[in-house]
């Protein structure tokens, strides 16, 4: 079997005077971990390394940014400074910020390379965007050509339905008015007799709500003073995504909104409050024709995949449980009119 080499773009950027960029990759990630651990022993072997070596970074750290990341108190455990927590703030809106051209050109160059690999299979996705879709192209590698283009749920779908995509991705909710506008989407562009669905993952969608706003329902919303953001409009190739709702955590974290709409993992990124009021269900769209062939073959046994399982489960209020079972049109435009029903 012909295999293009692994293809990574790294938003690393944490270095300095006696930390050198490999040590702050493993830096974020300790601190990261420190942030849910309680001590830092416990931290330094959820990610494997030594605490010997934990130590060292904390160190050098502390010497490249002047100050120390985090508070080794006795009795207390270890907690992260103002500094320490402000890394990881940065660091999550770096990885925001260039997760989606960085995923535009690993699939750029990914597709160049397969160009000399005769005999590769090869899909094209066009999906609104989704945290998990990024896990499943880096397993992806491996085994098949998955070239993903971002756009909005109803384009996607509309691509599908004139022959420029072997697949598209879409999300439904069991909330009203979304459900009505899924179930719409559906009926327009796909075919029961020639389409399919798979599912692909479930995530939960709700409020980003600031520490101490005292928010518990959309209810609390209408009260004086609470500053609400809406998503903000999609950039080139990110309309209805999963992007917009971590500008939305970007946003409340930073303090110039106390609530806004999106989805768990966003909030738990920027370590914020959540209210959960839908969940979501993340489908792919093909032809009966694109599901018998090699492509998909090597695409579903990606979704099976433990490796997959665990990357999804790394992700707050998201499931892969279903990931990889194929689900009829009809039957998931009944689950739609159930949801109405519930609404």
């Amino acid at each position: 079997m012909h295999k293009t080499p692994g293809i990574e773009f790294d938003p690393s950027w944490l270095t300095g005077d006696g930390l050198p960029r490999e040590h702050g990759i493993i830096l974020t990630r300790l601190l990261d971990a420190l942030s849910r651990a309680a001590s830092l022993r416990v931290a330094a072997h959820a990610i494997g390394i030594s605490y010997r070596f934990a130590w060292g970074l904390l160190g050098e750290g502390a010497q490249a940014l002047g100050a120390p990341l985090v508070d080794m108190g006795r009795g207390r455990g270890a907690k992260l400074t103002p500094i320490g927590r402000r890394v990881l703030e940065v660091d999550a809106r770096v990885r925001a910020a260039l997760g989606g051209p960085f995923g535009r050109l690993r699939n750029e160059v990914r597709e160049i390379l397969a160009e000399a690999l005769p005999g590769r299979p090869r899909l094209s996705l066009r999906a609104s965007h989704d945290l998990a879709l990024g896990e499943l192209a880096r397993i992806c590698t491996s085994r098949l050509d998955l070239e993903i283009e971002f756009q909005g749920a109803d384009d996607s779908l509309a691509a599908l339905a004139r022959g420029q995509c072997d697949l598209a991705g879409f999300h439904v909710a069991d909330a009203l008015p979304r459900a009505a506008a899924a179930a719409a989407a559906l009926g327009r562009w796909l075919d029961p007799r020639k389409h399919h669905l798979v599912h692909f993952v479930a995530r939960e969608q709700g409020l980003i709500v600031r520490h101490g706003s005292r928010i518990r329902s959309v209810h609390d919303l209408a009260r004086p003073r609470v500053r609400f953001i809406n998503r903000p409009p999609g950039r080139e190739g990110e309309s209805d995504h999963a992007n917009a709702d971590l500008r939305v955590a970007a946003e409340v974290a930073e303090g110039r909104a106390d609530a806004g709409f999106g989805l768990r993992a966003a909030a738990a990124r920027y370590r914020l409050d959540f209210v959960p009021l839908a969940t979501e269900r993340y489908f792919l769209a093909a032809s009966r024709v694109t599901l018998r062939g090699a492509g998909f073959q090597a695409l579903r046994h990606a979704l099976r995949s433990t490796e997959f399982a665990e990357s999804v489960a790394a992700l707050p209020g998201y499931d892969a449980s279903e990931a990889g079972a194929s689900e009829s049109i009809a039957a998931a435009l009944s689950w739609l009119g159930h949801a109405r029903n519930r609404s």
